[in-house]
């Protein structure tokens, strides 16, 4: 009897253990046995990511969880808009001297202190001057041989009204006022301090006499500054100086007067780049109402710079490898090609294509560096996978469904090895 039960029990355990190996192998066939998808070139692939060379086609869910967008390569005007910041200075055109054109002692000053206005014709000093003293008597002398010798030859007339010029000539060289020369003809009276008027006007930088400083013809009296107008000095970086022209115009503010601009236009760009900043001086005249604008005040400007019409794409299309500029064509709704282009300048979230696009083609903005990424795991999963049956379709098929890039295949060594596959091709 015992022995009957335990040939029973050896024959349910056989029977139990050739299902098990019957199914295993059943198994392994329908899995691994499968042949691989291949391409025309021999490439084996399958799932939501492929990568070909150059070419990377993405199922719409890969599309979807990598936020894959694109947008249109259009023709469009730019307008380029340059922040920087800059110092007020003089205007070096307006910085003047007054000097002196007799010799003579201070007597009086009627300007004095700096920071003072001095309008064209005012009177700045009284100055007692023998040689104007001389020039006046002179100037009496002939005045009175005109008038006595008036009957006399024609010569002498003629002498004489040339006498008279030259005495009138020297006192206008002096500077002496027309209203003084006419009291003097009109009171035939010599005055002993001449009246020093200023022949231009402007500022007070500086005042280089005192009340009975001796002068000479030629001292400087005072410095003066026309501050109607000012300079402008800005730094611009050397990548955007190409775009700087003279006559471009800019806009001007301060922190000392909140919401309000001045304008100003480019007159000149420095010819030597700053080795320290990298960058160019450029400087901005502006005109300067009231004087608000004050010398060696820091102000912030923004230079506009037109650009044109020309074919532009977002500037998140661009992907710079430091060697290459590219970006990936959309061929179809799935299929991505890169592209080797030429850029230039970056405006208002748009770059210009100078070469490599043409107007319509649709371009990545959003997810390239992910599909860009593609090329590189995609080349090297087809090098592993070239030329065989050996490959684990379904093993690469998984791992591009779990994360949505594309995974290297890898050929079973052994038919051991048939279970850890099977179970990652089930999953």
């Amino acid at each position: 009897m015992l022995e009957k039960l335990q040939a029973k029990k050896k024959l349910i355990m056989g029977v139990t253990i050739g299902a098990l190996i019957a199914g295993g192998s059943y198994y392994y066939t329908t899995q691994h046995a499968r042949p691989a998808a291949a391409d025309h070139s021999g490439h084996q692939m399958s799932g939501p990511v492929m990568a070909m060379g150059d070419v990377v086609t993405l199922d719409a869910k890969a599309r979807q969880l990598a936020g894959v967008q694109t947008a249109q390569a259009v023709n469009k005007s730019l307008d380029k808009e340059i922040k920087t910041t800059g110092k007020i200075a003089m205007n070096e055109n307006g910085r003047t001297y007054i000097t002196s054109r007799v010799e003579g002692r201070v007597d009086e000053l009627y300007v004095t202190a700096e920071g003072e206005f001095i309008a064209p014709g005012q009177a700045i000093a009284s100055v007692y001057s023998p040689t104007y003293i001389a020039a006046q008597e002179e100037y009496l002398l002939t005045l009175e041989n005109v008038q006595k010798l008036k009957n006399a030859s024609r010569d002498i007339v003629q002498i004489n009204s040339r006498l008279r010029d030259a005495a009138l000539r020297k006192l206008q060289l002096l500077n002496v006022a027309d209203e003084d020369i006419a009291h003097l003809e009109h009171t035939r009276q010599p005055r002993d301090h001449m009246t020093v008027y200023a022949p231009f006007g402007g500022t007070v930088l500086e005042k280089q006499l005192l009340p009975g400083a001796y002068i000479m013809p030629g001292d400087k009296l005072y410095t003066l500054a026309d501050l109607s107008t000012v300079w402008l000095y800005a730094d611009i970086y050397e990548k955007d100086i190409a775009a700087i022209t003279p006559g471009l115009p800019v806009a001007v503010t301060s922190n000392a007067y909140p919401g309000q601009a001045f304008a100003g236009n480019v007159t000149f760009i420095n010819p030597v780049l700053d080795d320290a900043t990298r960058t160019v001086k450029v400087r901005i005249e502006m005109p300067n109402p009231g004087g608000r604008l004050k010398p060696n005040m820091f102000v912030n400007a923004n230079v506009q710079i037109p650009l044109g019409d020309s074919l532009v794409i977002p500037e998140s299309s661009i992907l710079d490898t430091g060697s290459h500029t590219i970006v990936y064509v959309a061929q179809s709704e799935d299929t991505f090609v890169k592209r080797e282009v030429v850029v230039g300048q970056q405006a208002d979230g748009y770059v210009q294509i100078l070469s490599g696009l043409q107007p319509g083609e649709t371009v990545v903005t959003a997810a390239t560096f992910l599909i860009d990424s593609q090329t590189k795991l995609g080349s090297f999963g087809s090098h592993a996978g070239h030329g065989g049956g050996g490959t684990n379709a379904s093993s690469q098929t998984s791992g591009s469904a779990d994360n949505g890039t594309a995974v290297p295949a890898q050929a079973p060594s052994a038919p051991a090895a048939a279970g850890e596959h099977s179970g990652h091709s089930g999953h």
